[in-house]
Formats: structure tokens, C-alpha cells, sequence
């Protein structure tokens, strides 16, 4: 059975008003409902609203108070692109049962899913499945993916849900000003500005546009890794994705990077320079992913994986400014990083836990700027011999 009861937050909804909406919206849920807030998402708050026939239901709502972004938090657009997905048959998505634009409802603009029962797994390394279950996850991970990328947006009714060109060069102007944007939050507390993201970070940008990727077309996710997907209770495969926020139409290639980032991303903490030996790893992953520790872990090498992600989609991201993508990678994350700082002192973060991520901005930037910095020299060695 669920609570019917819950103790008073700072994230606390009208239940009253949300469910005598959400009837009108799902003729089946029985009132009372109850919402509580879950989770660690820095971004979009999400809520359980379990109803009197214990029936769970998901709920994703726009933050409160101003929004530093104008291109951030539009859970319309997750609604949309579940809403497209969930009619290609046997695509892995949430049903989704309604849009509430109505801002008198809770507050924001929010949407609301099915609960999908499974498993999220949150700690990079697999530690909670055995290393077979943890091989099969992977393949079925990376998949996955590979067929969102090989379905047609147009056939869906997604024609209009990004431009079809220039992917990379937009999302550079794109965070360029996002950056700039949310250098000038000042602190509630304080009253200074949040500041640059890195004092590098136009050298950084300036470089992708200068090498960006050839067109490519796909649905993308922009987020997609374990704790994004659910996987089936018992078995080793992806069942739901979820966390839609930051999906478009775009470029294959940043997903395909993303993904894969436990084994190559290895931003570091400590400078630009890390010399011979090894640096840290970011959050997403750790020795086991490194070569020569994968087999004992039962963890598939990441050409085993892209290549699986070739033959079904057809296409090999390898081929197409992969280096370019990693650093693309870097500041992009970095950036939204950058902006929980922004909102946390600006008193807008939906989570108690956003200062862990303060110090990925500047070690994202870091790591970027020192491959930036080695293709450089690279090149520049090319056109002197």
C-alpha cells in the first residue's frame, strides 16, 4: 500500500487541486492522490502521485520562479517526444497521459507518465549486476540507442522538433550564450556574479566550430546513459528511457559519444596538464572500464559496443570527428553544470545535492582544454614537417 499521508516540504504540490485535474485528464485514478518529490535530477523536478487504488503515476513539472534559460526546462517537449515514440511499436517509452500547461494547476507547466516497475541503475561501474547481466545490459544500452537514432523523426510527426542542419554549429552559439547568460546570475546571498564557466571557454568553443562534424539526422536523447533507462526487474535489458528534457533533432554523433563516455572519459581534476600518469576519472565510471581490466569485469570494449551500434543503425560514429565530439562533450556538460551553479545561487536548484556538481564545471573545462590544446600542437607539427 502507499502513504496517504506526507510531511510538509518546500517542494510540496496541491494534491487537492492536481487530482481532481489528473481525473478529469485519467478517468481511471481514484482520489485522493498523493505526490512526493523524488530523485537528484538537477533540472526538472519529478514527483510519485500515487492514487487510493495504489496505481503510481510520474510526474515531470518545469521548475519554479524565473527561468535563467529560455531554451531550458520545456517539458512540453519531453511530452512531445514521448508521446511520438510511444507509437512505434515495441519502442521502449513511458505511455504518457497528459500536458498541463495550465500554471494555476501546481504552479508550472508539468506532465504526467506511467510509473514503469524495473530497475535504474545508478552506479556506473554495474556493481549491482553480476558481470554477464552486466555485459547483456550494455549491448542492450547501446542498442537501443542505435534504433532511436534509425527512426525517421518525420514518420512520427517530430518534422518540427529541431533543424535538420547545422547541429553542431548552432548548439556552439547555442551554450556560447547560455554561458554568458548564466555568468551573470548574481547570489541571493552574496549579490556577486557567478562569473565564466573557465577562463578558456571561448578558445574551447571556438575550436569545435572550427572542426564540427559533417550533417547527420537522428532523434537524439542528450542524455542517455544506465541511470536514464530502466531496466526490466529481472533482466538485463532496457525496458523504459526516460529524461527527455534535453532531447532534439541532431547530430547521432553526441549520443554515441555520451554513452559510451566510461570508457574514454577521463576529465581531470587537477589541471590542464596531467602528465604521464593516470587522471582522474569523472563520475562515470572506473578501473574496470580501462582495457585491460574489462574482460575480468565482464564488461564489453567500447569498439565491441559501437560496433554493435554500427550494425544496426548503419553508420559508424567513429568515422566522423569522434575526437571533436569528446570535447563537445566536455563543454557541453560543463556548461549545464554552469548552470546549476547559476540556479543553486540563485536559490532556483530542485535539489539538495547540486554542490557536488560545482566542481565538474571547472574539471569538464579543463579536460576539453587539454585535448584542444594537444590537437592543436598536433596540427601544428603536421604543417611544419
Amino acid at each position: 500500500m502507499f502513504s496517504t499521508t506526507k510531511q510538509n516540504t518546500r517542494h510540496d504540490l496541491d494534491d487537492s487541486k492536481l487530482g481532481r485535474y489528473l481525473q478529469s485528464e485519467i478517468p481511471e485514478l481514484k482520489l485522493p492522490v498523493v505526490s512526493k518529490k523524488i530523485g537528484y535530477g538537477q533540472s526538472n523536478p519529478t514527483y510519485f502521485v500515487d492514487d487510493t487504488g495504489n496505481t503510481r503515476y510520474i510526474l515531470r513539472k518545469k521548475p519554479s520562479g524565473t527561468i535563467i534559460s529560455p531554451v531550458a526546462h520545456q517539458v512540453d517537449r519531453e511530452y512531445k517526444v514521448l508521446k511520438a515514440l510511444g507509437t512505434v511499436e515495441g519502442f521502449p517509452v513511458p505511455k504518457v497521459y497528459c500536458l498541463c500547461m495550465d500554471t494555476d494547476i501546481i504552479g508550472t507547466v508539468f506532465y504526467v507518465m506511467e510509473y514503469v516497475t524495473g530497475r535504474i541503475i545508478t552506479d556506473p561501474n554495474l556493481s549491482t549486476l553480476s558481470p554477464t547481466e552486466g555485459r547483456t545490459a550494455w549491448f542492450s544500452l547501446v542498442s537501443t540507442l542505435a534504433w532511436l537514432h534509425s527512426i525517421d523523426p518525420d514518420s512520427i510527426g517530430l518534422q518540427d522538433f529541431g533543424k535538420k542542419t547545422g547541429f553542431y554549429s548552432r548548439h556552439c552559439n547555442t551554450f556560447s550564450r547560455i554561458e554568458a547568460q548564466q555568468a551573470k546570475v548574481t547570489d541571493v546571498k552574496t549579490g556577486n556574479e557567478l562569473g565564466r564557466a573557465h577562463p578558456n571557454f571561448d578558445e574551447i568553443v571556438d575550436y569545435i566550430r572550427k572542426n564540427v562534424p559533417s550533417d547527420r539526422t537522428s532523434i537524439v536523447h542528450g542524455d542517455y546513459k544506465f541511470d536514464n533507462v530502466i531496466l526490466h526487474p529481472t533482466e538485463p535489458r532496457v525496458i523504459a528511457i526516460l529524461d527527455w528534457e534535453l532531447s532534439t533533432i541532431g547530430h547521432p554523433l553526441m549520443d554515441a559519444v555520451y554513452v559510451v563516455g566510461p570508457y574514454w572519459n577521463r576529465a581531470s581534476a587537477s589541471g590542464i596538464h596531467s602528465g604521464p600518469k593516470l587522471v582522474a576519472r569523472d563520475d562515470q565510471g572506473g578501473e574496470l572500464y580501462d582495457p585491460e581490466n574489462q574482460a575480468q569485469n565482464g564488461m564489453p570494449s567500447m569498439d565491441e559496443l559501437l560496433d554493435e551500434y554500427t550494425k544496426i543503425n548503419g553508420w559508424d560514429p567513429r568515422q566522423d570527428q569522434w575526437e571533436i565530439a569528446k570535447i563537445f562533450h566536455l563543454m557541453r556538460g560543463s556548461t549545464i553544470s554552469h548552470g546549476i551553479q547559476a540556479r543553486t545561487i540563485s536559490g532556483q536548484a530542485s535539489s539538495e545535492f547540486s554542490h557536488v556538481y560545482f566542481e565538474n564545471t571547472k574539471k569538464g573545462l579543463n579536460a576539453a582544454l587539454e585535448k584542444v590544446r594537444s590537437m592543436k600542437e598536433k596540427e601544428l607539427t603536421r604543417s611544419n614537417l
